[in-house]
């Protein structure tokens, strides 16, 4: 039977969203940042590596009262999913004393206001896309990823963008941790205009 109601249906609101950032993480990753008092540890670690006591010891001078077993978790968690590793152990009074140091780079500021900087960030996608075409048309990067699964949803190949970004972020990575960078970002070096 047909149904003599007619409902009217208008748009009242709509507009396109465009993806601003980008972060590839894996779930365990992504687990693992889901708590400050783990990005606070990835935070103090990226300026000096640290044992589970003197994170515990600069944690409780920063506001987060845990105890050493507490930061032992959160050091597990993190090290589980890749995040940190362990750099040293030290031999104290019969004890091992483990070190670690950050495999990803957090930092917990408000986002900057980047339409700012629009033509910058216009010229830097116009390099990176040239990046990101040259690590996607790689003949051995090609080769690596034959037969992996296309998307259900719209049957791109979402996996070999994911590994792409991969790439990216870690060369990303391997240029930032470069002395020369380090002396920019210290302000011994001025770019050259």
């Amino acid at each position: 039977m047909y149904n003599s109601t007619i409902t009217m249906v208008e748009t009242l609101f709509q507009r396109d969203i465009k993806i601003k950032r980008v972060t590839t993480l894996g779930y365990s990753a992504a687990q693992a940042l889901n708590d400050p008092v783990r990005i606070r540890i990835l935070e103090i670690l990226s300026h000096v590596q640290m044992c589970a006591e003197e994170i515990t010891k600069t944690l409780g001078s920063s506001g987060y009262k845990k105890a050493t077993t507490t930061i032992r978790h959160h050091l597990d968690t993190l090290k589980s999913a890749g995040l940190i590793q362990a750099t040293k152990m030290v031999e104290v009074r019969g004890a091992v004393m483990k070190y670690y140091s950050p495999t990803l780079r957090a930092f917990s500021y408000d986002m900057p206001d980047l339409e700012k900087h629009v033509k910058l960030v216009d010229d830097t996608g116009t390099k990176m896309f040239k990046i990101l075409k040259s690590v996607l048309e790689d003949k051995k990067f090609i080769a690596a990823f034959v037969g992996k699964d296309a998307c259900g949803q719209c049957k791109g190949d979402h996996y070999k963008e994911y590994a792409a970004l991969e790439i990216v972020s870690a060369a990303l990575a391997k240029a930032m941790d470069r002395k020369e960078y380090a002396e920019l970002i210290m302000g011994k070096e001025q770019p050259k205009k």
